[in-house]
């Protein structure tokens, strides 16, 4: 589920979508789902705040789900999220800065933010592995014909923060 909550930068929820039923299928997903929140910066910045202790906007997070975060996992609402991978929450204003900085259209820019969330809510973590996230993020954006993520130490995400800890986007 993909889901639009500011108003400030025009998103194509149907490219976007679309963007994320591909990804499904490219990382071979089967029942395991994700939702995508879009956001403004201050919502980032609370939930960047909140949950990492990091102060300002970011351009995204990624919120894993284990089925811990419900007491009594067996119960209906275990059940529910037996399958569910987590959230992933993109700001699309500072999407929309990181995209013209690249030299691309904010569209390109929350496709690779979906598919840099949805790598670490299957558990990549580029700060602490040895290269495995950025080749797989490379390799991941050539194959579905989006721009390829920028070289190692030359970021474009300023202030990008990666896993965050458990929350639900409503």
């Amino acid at each position: 589920m993909i889901l639009n909550r500011q108003k400030s930068v025009a998103v194509d929820l149907a490219s976007a979508r679309a963007f994320a039923r591909r990804l499904h299928r490219a990382l071979r997903l089967g029942k395991r789902e994700f939702n995508v929140g879009i956001v403004d910066d201050r919502e980032i910045r609370r939930l960047n705040f909140t949950f990492r202790g990091k102060p300002g906007a970011t351009d995204v997070l990624s919120f894993p789900w284990s089925e811990g975060d419900v007491s009594g996992a067996r119960s209906a609402r275990g059940r529910e999220f037996k399958n569910f991978l987590g959230d992933v929450v993109i700001s699309a204003p500072t999407a929309r800065r990181n995209a013209r900085a690249a030299g691309h259209s904010t569209r390109i820019e929350i496709d690779r933010l979906i598919l840099h969330g949805v790598l670490h809510l299957l558990g990549y973590d580029h700060e602490v592995d040895q290269g495995e996230m950025a080749s797989l993020e490379l390799s991941l954006c050539q194959r579905m014909g989006i721009e390829s993520p920028p070289q190692k130490g030359r970021s474009r995400r300023t202030g990008h923060t990666g896993i965050a800890r458990h929350a639900m986007v409503e």
